[in-house]
């Protein structure tokens, strides 16, 4: 399955055609370093026909005008929460695995400073907003080699190395994801969501530590909601994640209803 892009923006749709004309909410799936709008095409058939499945296309895309100036993590947020106020009328959940979760927050800060507040926010094997605005992931000065050696680090997925092309694209992704992070800023003075955040960490997870979960508790004002799965840190196409995580989402959706 793959993503009809809304607009002319980062926004896309995950569906299989025709759109959702009877969705009650929308769903917000952000990946994660290197990731891509087919990340979550297992998701949209584990949640039902009224949820609207969106996710992203971030910059440094192999579709992207060479031309066009990159722009910060936070630029990226507010531009999404537009295209999100644009495109959808529906109310809005908001997931993001890893470098995604903070998109996802950010996100979440610029439409609750609108007035059209998300209802929830879930956020997969992710540090915390504070620990990714103090990473200094050197993005633009890394060579190719040492970009090629994070990514076996952080467990990146590349295409085999005969797949020139499609390897040298897919490390493009991972360099721009790395330079967003390093834009990164977080205020110092707290930003609390009004709404619940939702943490899932994986229990076999060789990348964000255990003790970055209670981190996210100044990210909003009710009290954390905690599940570990049995999965490493990439696990947005494994089922002992997604069936688990889309489960709660329905759940979730069916008490707010």
């Amino acid at each position: 399955m793959r993503g009809r892009m809304l607009g002319d923006g980062p926004l896309w749709e995950l569906s299989a055609g025709g759109g959702w004309t009877e969705a009650e909410v929308a769903v917000l799936l952000l990946p994660g370093v290197g990731g891509g709008v087919t990340d979550f095409s297992l998701w949209p058939r584990h949640l039902t026909s009224t949820v609207r499945a969106l996710t992203a296309r971030y910059p440094g895309r192999k579709a992207d005008p060479g031309a066009a100036p990159a722009p910060g993590l936070a630029d990226l947020a507010a531009e999404l929460a537009d295209a999100v106020a644009r495109y959808t009328t529906e109310p809005l959940v908001i997931l993001g695995h890893s470098m995604g979760a903070v998109i996802g927050y950010e996100v979440a800060w610029c439409l609750q400073q609108r007035g059209r507040p998300a209802l929830a926010l879930h956020v997969c094997a992710a540090f915390s907003p504070p620990e990714y605005a103090a990473f200094d992931a050197a993005g633009r000065s890394l060579t190719d080699h040492a970009l090629t050696a994070l990514t076996a680090t952080l467990a990146i997925p590349l295409p085999a190395e005969e797949r020139e092309a499609d390897r040298r694209e897919a490390l493009r992704a991972v360099r721009a994801d790395l330079t967003l992070i390093d834009t990164y800023a977080y205020d110092p003075r707290p930003r609390p969501l009004e709404y619940p955040v939702t943490v899932w960490t994986a229990r076999d997870d060789a990348i964000v530590p255990a003790a970055s979960v209670p981190r996210w508790q100044p990210m909003t004002r009710h009290p954390l909601t905690h599940h570990v799965l049995p999965v490493p840190h990439h696990f947005l196409d494994s089922p002992q994640a997604v069936e688990p995580i889309t489960r709660a989402l329905r759940e979730g959706l069916r008490r707010l209803h």
